[in-house]
């Protein structure tokens, strides 16, 4: 008899057990809150990361003051749980709600309150997964002045985020930035370039050149592209200041490549990072130094600029660019 009561409450606080665990799975689901909620992104200042809070949304606002609302939230009254140096980071300056676009542009000043790159994607991140969980927003769009570095020969630098730029890597050290660069290899003849779309995700730890550059070492991955820099290249050192990138590469970049034009590997160089925002001109050092002559052919001390002559394109894809008015300097 003792052995059968002892065997009913073992039994029963296994039902418990369970019962307690499955609540506990509930709480960290996310939910969906219906058409008059969404979730508020905001900095753990604990832990560096991202997390939520409900916002109930008016009914009767309009979609812009809505939108606006929410930002004026965000920047002005922090939870206590956020880090009070979002405001005096991350100045917002304005929004602006582009309805035919189904955009956010806001304007932002990055202050010298923040020193720490990643902290920048985090709250880039927020205002992203925010604002992009009502039906009617598809990306935002940063324009970003910057009072401690050298940004766009414009004043400004604008980038433009979606639901998607971001990912929770919390087991790779947090929230990932995604982004993709253009590349330019070498078309099968070895004597133009063609583009190359790349998705990369952009930590604090890496910039963005230098990831275009670790892209061009490892080559293409799909057929129909041939790479450009010679094996066994190494960076040396990348860094970009007043729109100049200077890019130091190992003397293994003046090896001859019979898969390409000389003319082909540098430019492939050039116009991958002169698609940047912030770079309009490319300085090569080998080694540190400057060189006079690439393979003792072609002048290589001074700075070069965007090559669109260099670039295979179709009429149509020429024609749209010309249209579109961009420049190369």
């Amino acid at each position: 008899m003792k052995k059968c009561i002892l065997f009913l409450i073992l039994c029963l606080l296994s039902i418990c057990v369970c019962a307690c665990s499955e609540n506990n799975e509930e709480t960290t689901e996310v939910v969906d809150l219906g058409d008059n909620c969404i979730y508020r992104y905001y900095i753990d200042t604990e832990t560096n990361s991202l997390l939520t809070d409900v916002y109930e949304l008016d009914p009767e606002e309009t979609d812009s003051a809505r939108i606006t609302n929410i930002l004026n939230l965000m920047f002005e009254q922090p939870t206590q749980d956020q880090t009070a140096s979002w405001a005096s980071a991350m100045k917002l300056l304005s929004c602006e709600y582009q309805e035919d676009l189904n955009r956010v542009r806001i304007s932002v000043n990055i202050t010298s309150g923040l020193s720490d790159n990643y902290y920048e994607v985090l709250m880039k991140a927020a205002v992203t997964k925010t604002l992009c969980q009502l039906p009617y927003v598809d990306n935002v769009q940063f324009e970003i002045f910057d009072s401690t570095a050298a940004v766009s020969e414009g004043g400004s630098l604008v980038e433009t985020y979606n639901e998607n730029s971001f990912v929770d890597a919390n087991e790779e050290g947090g929230y990932l930035q995604k982004e993709v660069i253009t590349l330019y290899f070498a078309n099968e003849a070895g004597d133009r370039l063609v583009e190359y779309d790349k998705a990369v995700e952009i930590t604090n730890n890496v910039s963005v050149e230098q990831l275009v550059i670790d892209s061009l070492i490892a080559g293409p991955l799909r057929e129909g592209y041939i790479g450009t820099i010679p094996e066994g290249t190494t960076i040396k050192k990348i860094s970009v200041k007043d729109g100049v990138c200077y890019v130091d590469f190992s003397s293994e970049f003046n090896n001859t490549l019979s898969s390409c034009l000389d003319v082909v590997t540098i430019y492939s160089v050039v116009n991958s990072l002169c698609e940047l925002p912030t770079i309009t001109k490319v300085q090569f050092l080998i080694n540190g130094e400057k060189q006079a002559f690439y393979r003792e052919e072609i002048p290589f001390d001074g700075m070069f600029e965007y090559q669109p002559d260099i670039v295979e394109m179709d009429e149509d894809e020429a024609q749209s660019r010309f249209d579109a008015g961009r420049s190369y300097m």
